[in-house]
């Protein structure tokens, strides 16, 4: 290994070295976390090309153990994004869409040498990549890695937060109760839209033993208004600790998880618009930020 000479000197951004076919670099990037609300963690990262080659991050670089790692022959695509008319942010898309990471790079310049990097250490594992994605289900093994299903957890995980976000925000005010009363509804669950789709959407994607199961509450334990959205609540307990069936895929998943996102959003589309006719500020904020949540996921 020799020091490159055909980038700047090693910096508080990144440092490089040459190996005889893959520029490897480290250094600091920004990740965007994929646990709500998606806040951006600067991470040092590190390329590592044996015993197998890897991406991988720390919080910082003393650190003995990564935090995270990405298989370079699950790497299916690096895009470069532009903000304010430079290329500073990289997209990295895995195979059988299991996950998008979201990195920011200090300068253009330096976004530039990480895509040049990565784009290597995809072209050095394609044969590989071709074989994790024909493999395991050729093979009869399981539809999806030990990875992908990590991701998959993942974004279960970060999902079932946000939907408790979302009926954290109908139970914070009276207003909300009174404008579903005002659209003729018993409770104002009924405004979030999503439970029902999002019931829907679980008992596709996870295993439960019964998938017609019912949470039962009792109406002397709870108020008839808040009922649907604890039956709700218990709902999501199970989910979270149900495995996924054997029969969808991640690429299933977030076909389905997607659907879902764009039927409530279309559903909440329509309250906002009568919240906005009857100047209900406090419904109208509280609706758009549900909205925006979902956005989000999508």
């Amino acid at each position: 290994l020799i020091q490159s000479n055909t980038f700047p000197p090693p910096s508080l951004h990144s440092r490089w070295i040459m190996s005889e076919k893959l520029e490897t670099m480290s250094g600091y990037l920004q990740k965007q976390s994929p646990k709500f609300p998606f806040p951006w963690q600067k991470r040092f990262f590190e390329v590592q090309l044996k015993p197998k080659p890897l991406l991988l991050y720390f919080v910082s670089p003393g650190d003995v153990a990564p935090k995270g790692s990405i298989r370079a022959d699950a790497i299916a695509d690096v895009t470069m994004e532009a903000r304010r008319g430079k290329n500073t942010r990289i997209i990295i898309s895995q195979t059988n869409h299991a996950r998008k990471y979201y990195l920011k790079a200090a300068t253009a310049e330096n976004c530039q040498q990480w895509y040049n990097t990565i784009r290597q250490l995809m072209e050095m594992t394609e044969s590989k990549e071709a074989d994790y994605n024909n493999g395991p289900q050729a093979s009869g093994e399981p539809a999806e890695t030990k990875e992908n299903l990590d991701a998959m957890k993942a974004v279960q995980k970060n999902l079932i937060e946000g939907l408790r976000v979302a009926s954290k925000i109908l139970r914070s005010k009276g207003s909300f109760q009174k404008f579903a009363m005002h659209m003729e509804y018993q409770s104002y669950f009924d405004l979030g839209a999503y439970a029902p789709i999002f019931a829907n959407y679980f008992r596709k994607v996870c295993a439960f033993r019964n998938p017609k199961f019912e949470v039962q509450l009792k109406l002397d334990d709870v108020s008839s208004v808040d009922l649907e959205c604890l039956k709700f609540e218990g709902f999501l307990d199970e989910a979270a600790i149900t495995p996924f069936s054997s029969r969808v895929t991640a690429e299933q998943m977030e076909t389905l998880l997607a659907e879902s996102c764009k039927k409530t959003i279309e559903k909440l589309k329509v309250y906002i618009r009568e919240a906005e006719n009857v100047k209900d500020d406090d419904v109208v904020v509280g609706l758009t930020q549900i909205t925006n949540l979902f956005k989000c996921i999508v």
